[in-house]
């Protein structure tokens, strides 16, 4: 169970990734693209954390 299963009493929503070139408004174009790089950029840093944490704890068991 998440922390936000636990906060929250259901899942966290699902975000559905965006196919570019499926809007025909530039800004809601724009904007879903911004989302879709923010996104990546967020599971990229949540990955190198993990990685540096598991590090870090690895490191003081020796």
């Amino acid at each position: 169970m998440s922390p936000y299963e636990i906060t929250f009493g259901k899942a966290p929503p699902n975000i559905p990734h965006y196919l570019q070139g499926t809007s025909k408004i530039e800004a809601v174009e724009d904007i879903l693209l911004q989302r879709e790089n923010m996104l990546a950029m967020l599971k990229q840093k949540l990955l190198k954390a993990q990685e540096d944490m598991k590090r870090f704890a690895d490191a003081h068991r020796r």
